[in-house]
Parts: C-alpha cells; structure tokens; sequence
C-alpha cells in the first residue's frame, strides 16, 4: 500500500479520483495489472511491452514510478487536487 494518497476531482465532469502516492506496491506484484485496474491506458502501453521484453525487470522501475506517472495523467487530464476544508491550495509540478 502506499504511504499516502490524493483526492483529483474533475471540474466538468465532478468524478474524483484517489491517487496513491510513493511506492507501488501492486505494481511490483502485479506487474501492469494496477494499470488496467485503474484503466491507465497509457502507462499499461509503457509498462506492458517492457515487462514482456525484459522479463518483468522493468517492473522494478515500474516500482518506484508507476504513481507518480499515474498523478501526472491524471493532472494533464484536467484533474484537480482537492483538499477537503482548506480554501486555497498550492500545486507543486511533479
């Protein structure tokens, strides 16, 4: 499980999202599966092909940066981090 988590909110369309932050533990297991879960696109079209390659040792890459890959689609698609009770918050850039 990761260490942390972030609630992404859509403003057109109002779907939230929560985004695991640090390590991805599933990722490790699970190979590609946590993308299809989450239906991450295009990291599954990274992470499938290198996995298959080398045999699963890209996974251990895929380990440390599977999550932040995901925050980072999630932001481009118009995602919005959101803070329950706080007025005004800073986005730092991945």
């Amino acid at each position: 499980m990761a260490y942390s988590t972030l609630t992404l909110e859509h403003p057109e369309t109002k779907e939230v999202k929560i985004a695991p932050v640090g390590f991805s533990w599933t990722s490790l297991c699970l190979f590609f599966c946590p993308a299809i879960y989450r239906r991450d696109w295009k990291s599954f079209a990274l992470m499938f092909p290198l996995c298959v390659l080398t045999l699963g040792l890209a996974n251990i890459v895929f380990f440390f940066t599977y999550n932040r890959l995901y925050v980072k689609h999630l932001l481009s698609s118009g995602y919005i981090i959101t803070v329950h009770g706080v007025s005004g918050v800073n986005q730092s850039h991945f």
